[in-house]
């Protein structure tokens, strides 16, 4: 029988990130919403509930390059971690970041399979990074995601899918802090998934 991938929320501490740690220090509320890994640096997406000028000029001055792309996204740019660069890299899917204290963050994470959990955590734990497994379980195939299921509520509460549509796909990927493609396309996966389940227990 072919096991299904599985979805699991780890507890990352003592991070290393500065730009982490400085997002904590100024009690701001914020997730990284993508991550791109260069050969030296590491871009990150962040998306923020509150962000005034006197504290993103503070996160300029902890990061090598940072831009506003909206009042409550900014591109950061730092030089690059050894947690980001071995998440990024091993064989898991990075769906949602949240700063949760100093040097603190949660990942959510799709793993294929429990081996590569704990290959993860054994690598984690050999650069000297406390990590603590919150929840793990099983995706069956019509199950949604939480980040499918946090993006579906929100499309709903905000009257994407009313006959008079309220939001855009744009204005709606701009409040997720994504692109309209990768909104699409997570959009196109989770409805599939919610029309399987609902002809399989019809039929």
């Amino acid at each position: 029988m072919k096991k299904s991938p599985l979805e699991a929320s780890i507890v990352i501490e003592n991070h290393p990130c500065e730009v982490m740690k400085l997002i904590s220090s100024l009690n701001l509320n914020a997730f990284v919403e993508n991550v791109k890994l260069g050969d030296n640096v590491t871009d990150h997406i962040v998306n923020f509930d509150d962000l005034d000028n006197t504290q993103y000029q503070k996160l300029r001055l902890a990061s090598l390059k940072t831009m506003r792309l909206s009042d409550s996204k900014v591109w950061i740019r730092t030089s690059g971690c050894a947690v980001c660069k071995l998440l990024y890299s091993s064989d898991v899917v990075v769906e949602k970041v949240k700063v949760v204290g100093e040097k603190a963050l949660i990942y959510n994470l799709l793993i294929p399979n429990m081996s590569s959990l704990k290959d993860l955590l054994k690598k984690l734990n050999d650069i000297g990074v406390k990590s603590t497994v919150m929840s793990i379980m099983e995706i069956e195939e019509n199950q949604l995601t939480e980040r499918q299921m946090e993006i579906l509520k929100m499309a709903f509460k905000l009257g994407y899918f009313d006959d008079d549509r309220k939001i855009s796909m744009s204005e709606l990927a701009e409040k997720l802090g994504i692109s309209a493609p990768t909104l699409e396309e997570i959009l196109r996966r989770a409805l599939r998934k919610v029309v399987k389940n609902y002809l399989d227990k019809s039929s």
